[in-house]
């Protein structure tokens, strides 16, 4: 068995989206076998267009020169209760049970409570069996199922919040 390369993970910008977006619709075809890249083509939109450095977080793990994982936060609703969007937590296959997910969320949520946003909020597909124990063992609650219709079968994606207390100011 070859060993595989050491990670790096990398604060990317709304410029680095491409490789991201590639690896997420691969993923969720491969192991979902849901065609997912209409829905992940517009939260990359967002993040190209809308992404504002304040709030928005684009994380990537890095193995070998490529994007084996990745983080998309995004921002939600805006002030006087700031909330952003955990919109994408995705590992490759062959990288996952390494620690890469626990790693690229506990960076984005102390991300997140150093720009002092404290309301998080964080989706999944109900048939993602990873996405939401990582959710749940980084204190988010489940708040709420929503249907929704993928390649016309029906599928459920559960809503996680979660409320950061801020670091005390300097």
């Amino acid at each position: 068995m070859t060993p595989q390369p050491p990670v790096e993970y990398r604060p990317r910008g709304p410029s680095d989206v491409v490789e991201s977006e590639r690896l997420v619709e691969r993923v969720f075809r491969e192991e979902f076998d849901l065609p997912l890249a209409d829905r992940i083509a517009a939260d990359a939109e967002a993040a190209r267009w809308e992404y504002d450095e304040t709030r928005d977080l684009l994380l990537t793990a890095e193995a070998g020169g490529r994007t084996v994982g990745t983080l998309l936060v995004l921002h939600d609703a805006p002030a006087p209760a700031p909330s952003v969007l955990f919109a994408w937590l995705v590992v490759e296959g062959p990288f996952r049970g390494k620690g890469l997910g626990r790693e690229l969320l506990a960076r984005g949520v102390e991300t997140c409570r150093q720009r002092r946003l404290v309301r998080l909020r964080a989706r999944s597909l109900a048939v993602s069996a990873a996405a939401p124990h990582l959710y749940w063992m980084h204190g988010f609650r489940v708040v709420g199922l929503r249907p929704v219709v993928i390649s016309g079968r029906p599928r459920e994606t559960m809503i996680f919040e979660k409320t950061l207390t801020p670091p005390a100011a300097d």
